[in-house]
């Protein structure tokens, strides 16, 4: 991660700067997207909202303070579509679930919906910039140990290391993921 989050925001603010639109659009757009799918809605209806959001954010990013979380105005600014398409809509989503109680429960807890979905982009993100920090071995141990749980015995014996060579592994990944998280909280989080 070369340049901080932070200067990605300052570089955004700047509409002709295709290559920083497309580094947020890729961090963001799957956040905006499951997020939208998290609510009850169709994935074309997600994509949707999610386009719709994206262009609602270019549209304000200049007028972005810092002295709001951009967490926060991310949030506000998909929550107000997801609303505005829900309102419009309710009927024929009705009609087509066929399950009004269904739907009220999506609205149940939005902030904790978007809390565990951003953080869930940051740490994906960070992982993806990790994997190229070790050794490829490495990372499938931490990957196989923390992520997808198998017992130590099973990763020793399909990856030949021992128990404490994984308990390295694991500790190497997490040191530099607590480093690249970090630095993502130092710009934005």
């Amino acid at each position: 991660m070369s340049k901080t989050r932070s200067s990605l925001l300052r570089r955004i603010q700047n509409p002709s700067d295709q290559p920083s639109w497309e580094e947020f659009d890729r961090l963001y757009r799957p956040l905006l997207i499951q997020y939208a799918s998290l609510r009850n809605l169709t994935r074309d209806e997600a994509e949707e909202i999610a386009q719709q959001s994206m262009a609602a954010i270019a549209g304000g990013v200049q007028k972005f303070e810092r002295r709001s979380s951009l967490r926060g105005w991310m949030r506000g600014i998909v929550d107000n579509k997801v609303k505005d398409h829900l309102r419009a809509n309710r009927k024929e989503r009705r009609a087509r679930t066929g399950d009004f109680l269904r739907e009220q429960d999506t609205e149940l807890d939005p902030a904790t919906l978007w809390e565990r979905q951003w953080n869930k982009t940051h740490l994906l993100y960070c992982l993806n910039l990790i994997k190229g920090d070790v050794s490829p071995l490495t990372y499938q141990a931490f990957e196989m140990y923390v992520i997808q749980e198998r017992p130590t015995v099973e990763i020793a014996k399909k990856l030949s290391m021992s128990p404490n060579q994984i308990y390295v592994a694991k500790h190497r990944v997490m040191e530099r993921l607590k480093k690249r998280w970090g630095e993502l909280a130092d710009g934005i989080l």
